[in-house]
């Protein structure tokens, strides 16, 4: 491709970028953010990273059990408040999850309501031991896509209100 070729696609990305149409899809949002998780509710702070497929979350003292033919998993999630919340959700699935340190770790994965500034979506989410990093909730991409772009100079620019979207 010649310069001028990439200097065109580039000034017609910039100009789109910059649409009223484009503004519209997307919020844009901080690296680090608030954000509520299900109909409990509970606020934990998360990171958001735009090179994780999916999201993961804290959790611990992790008991499996069986229900209707069906895995579920009963877990503690801290929140922001320092309250430990108990959750109860059915399994969707084990991940297979490729670790930089190590081989890869088998982790559940739980459908899960997850609420930043005021969208609400259900995606799934799996469930790990992340005591080790500075956040307990890492938000992937399957969450953000088509919602929310991420600037790494912000933070904390929303604050969870999904109070409607949960109630329906």
């Amino acid at each position: 491709m010649s310069a001028r070729t990439w200097a065109v696609a580039f000034l017609s990305l910039a100009w789109f970028a910059k649409s009223p149409a484009c503004a519209a899809a997307v919020a844009t949002i901080g690296w680090i953010e608030h954000v509520a998780l299900g109909p409990e509710g509970v606020v934990v702070p998360a990171k958001l990273d735009t090179g994780a497929d999916n999201s993961s979350l804290h959790a611990t003292d992790i008991r499996w059990s069986t229900r209707d033919n069906a895995d579920w998993v009963v877990f503690n999630v801290s929140a922001q408040d320092g309250r430990k919340v108990q959750f109860e959700r059915k399994v969707a699935r084990i991940a297979s999850i490729r670790r930089a340190a190590g081989g890869p770790q088998k982790r559940p994965v739980v459908l899960m309501g997850v609420c930043l500034g005021t969208v609400y979506r259900l995606v799934e989410v799996n469930l790990s031991d992340r005591s080790g990093f500075n956040y307990e909730f890492l938000v992937g991409r399957s969450f953000l896509a088509g919602h929310f772009a991420v600037d790494a100079a912000r933070q904390n620019t929303v604050e969870p209100d999904c109070a409607k979207a949960r109630a329906r």
